[in-house]
Parts: structure tokens; C-alpha cells; sequence
């Protein structure tokens, strides 16, 4: 027990008792610990323009409707800050892609894993337990900006996965 937990203690019994006491005296120590500071300046996340990459294949259906991106609800992929999420929506408004410039995947892959290429560049695929399959990639030299996530909300097949992911263009910055 602590000396103040014992002080209080007394004091307690002796309100209750009715009788007077001593006041206890307890040793208070203080030590001074020298601790180095250093000050930050947190920085304004800058978000990072859409992704350059032209999809030439979707299945059919996909891409053809309107979705209005301000009624999705942010998820573990798109709810990151300072990225650039674009959304190809299903024909019946649901969203069916994003391409997500400014991060990589926001969870690992609980199993197994393939590789793909995308325009030229090696990028990691695989599905995730919450339905979606996930690709990941970063290019040169390795900025935030040079990070990229492409979320495939469910239903997908793997060969439809593999067909949007190998017919990406990179088309300008």
C-alpha cells in the first residue's frame, strides 16, 4: 500500500471511530527525471490525384451505372487519408471497383497470394475473408502517391479479376 492510501485509511478509521487521533505524518519524495523534447510540425496531408490508369476490359454490367461516391460508406480500403479513390459502379449502383491511389492494401492477406502484372508492374492479388479480392502495387520511387490498392467488391471471379488487372494501361502521371 501506498503512503497516501495509508494516511487516507487512518483518516477514515478516525472519522469513524469518534475519537481523535494523531495526525500521521508521511514522507513525501519527488524526483526529477530529465526528459529530451523535441517538437514536430504536423503536415497537411495532401491528396493524391487519381490513379493514371485506363481499365480496358470490365465484365459485363460493370462501369455502366451512376454512383454517387458521397453515399458509399468508407471502408478498411477506401477510408484512407490523403488518398484518391476512383469507383466503377455495377449497373445497378453498387460499387463494383476502387482504385485506390495514395495506399496499399490497409490488411495483409490472410492466406494465400498471387502475382499479376500491371502494365508492367508486379503487384500482389489475392481474396480476403470480408468477400472482396485485393490487388496491391507500388511504383518507383516508392512515394505515397506511388501506392496503389484496387478493392474488387463481391461477386468476382478469379478469372475476371485477373482479365481487369492484366488489360490496366498506365495512361500519363
Amino acid at each position: 500500500m501506498n503512503p497516501f492510501g495509508l494516511a487516507t485509511l487512518i483518516v477514515a478509521m478516525t472519522a469513524c471511530s469518534g475519537t481523535t487521533a494523531a495526525t500521521p505524518t508521511v514522507a513525501v519524495t519527488s524526483t526529477s527525471v530529465a526528459v529530451a523534447t523535441s517538437t514536430t510540425t504536423a503536415e497537411m496531408v495532401t491528396e493524391c490525384p487519381p490513379a493514371p490508369y485506363q481499365l480496358s476490359f470490365l465484365p459485363a454490367g460493370i462501369g455502366e451505372g451512376t454512383l454517387d461516391p458521397e453515399t458509399l460508406e468508407p471502408d478498411v480500403w477506401t477510408s484512407v487519408a490523403g488518398s484518391n479513390t476512383t469507383f466503377f459502379p455495377r449497373d445497378d449502383g453498387s460499387a463494383a471497383v476502387a482504385l485506390i491511389r495514395g495506399t496499399l492494401p490497409a490488411v495483409d492477406w490472410p492466406g494465400e497470394k498471387g502475382e499479376a502484372s500491371i502494365d508492367g508492374t508486379r503487384a500482389a492479388v489475392g481474396p480476403h475473408r470480408d468477400g472482396t479480392w485485393v490487388a496491391g502495387w507500388f511504383e518507383a520511387p516508392g512515394e505515397r502517391c506511388d501506392l496503389y490498392t484496387m478493392v474488387f467488391y463481391p461477386p468476382w471471379s478469379p478469372a475476371d479479376v485477373e482479365q481487369v488487372l492484366t488489360g490496366m494501361n498506365r495512361v500519363g502521371g
